[in-house]
């Protein structure tokens, strides 16, 4: 199955030896696994790879489109439970809307406290990779997730005297995002027919996300699910510069200020001053 991105001979060269190994004929990440995402749900797109390594799986909000609902994160734990997989010490700490506001106020304070509990957490479970959501200049929160994730692992490697891997993975297709490139592509999880039919058991029972599944699926088709792709995210330091494209997430809430739904636009020059400030406090 090709890969994205022009993905091609010589994918494992940047990861080192010790972290990737060859099961039927696929690449898949190996050792003391966690992941770091934005919301519950993003799991199921890297099922197969998650019911594989058994991660330890943090989860930054509770993905509560409105209100205090739990039914996604209630969701994301039972079947990280299901996969025998493991609940990280940061869960649903956040509503969405209570980091849109920290957003608009320019206070990372609650987003530095929740890496250092990261930080913490990573160097207690001697975590060697760690998988984040993409950078896709797509939401805000994904994209907040993917720095403070990476900035965890920098600062968990130095203490451990060692390298945490970090990789990240297409949380949208590109298609949607908008994004022309997420890195070189340096392992694949091909899924077995049993690990394809339990990841589509999982995306279609999972509540609060038949916009988005009905989506994807007509971007992707559903072919698509078996494979699972991994790339080398982009310097930390070229993420605090200003994109060439204007972020999707400005055109979103545009619109949704249009509709009465939001009061204000998160702009660029939001996120900035969020990740001026995480870099200033941790030395990016």
């Amino acid at each position: 199955m090709a890969a994205p991105n022009g993905a091609g001979d010589g994918l494992i060269a940047q990861v080192p030896h010790s972290v990737v190994f060859s099961f039927n004929n696929c690449m898949m990440i190996s050792t003391s696994s966690a992941f770091f995402s934005a919301h519950p749900g993003h799991e199921l797109r890297i099922h197969g790879w998650l019911s594989q390594q058994k991660p330890l799986c943090f989860v930054l909000t509770t993905g509560a489109r409105s209100g205090t609902d739990s039914a996604r994160l209630v969701a994301t734990s039972d079947l990280i439970e299901s996969m025998s997989g493991r609940r990280a010490s940061i869960f649903g700490d956040l509503l969405d809307r209570e980091l849109y506001s920290q957003v608009l106020a320019g206070d990372a304070s609650r987003m530095e406290h929740l890496v250092r509990v990261t930080i913490n957490t990573l160097i207690a479970n001697e975590v060697t990779v760690l998988v984040v959501d993409g950078w896709q200049l797509y939401s805000v929160s994904h994209d907040l997730a993917h720095v403070m994730g990476r900035i965890a692992a920098q600062h968990a490697s130095l203490a451990l005297k060692r390298e945490i891997t970090v990789l990240q993975y297409m949380v949208v297709p590109n298609a949607i995002s908008g994004a022309s490139d997420m890195g070189k592509c340096v392992g694949v999880v091909e899924l077995s027919e049993d690990e394809l039919r339990a990841k589509q058991r999982a995306i279609e029972g999972y509540p609060g996300i038949d916009g988005e599944r009905e989506e994807i699926a007509k971007i992707e088709g559903l072919h698509a699910l078996g494979a699972e792709y991994f790339f080398v995210p982009p310097d930390l330091k070229l993420l605090l510069e200003k994109p060439q494209i204007k972020p999707l997430y400005e055109q979103y809430g545009e619109e949704r200020v249009q509709r009465g739904v939001y009061r204000e636009v998160i702009r660029w020059r939001h996120v900035e001053a969020i990740l001026a400030q995480l870099a200033k406090s941790f030395e990016i």
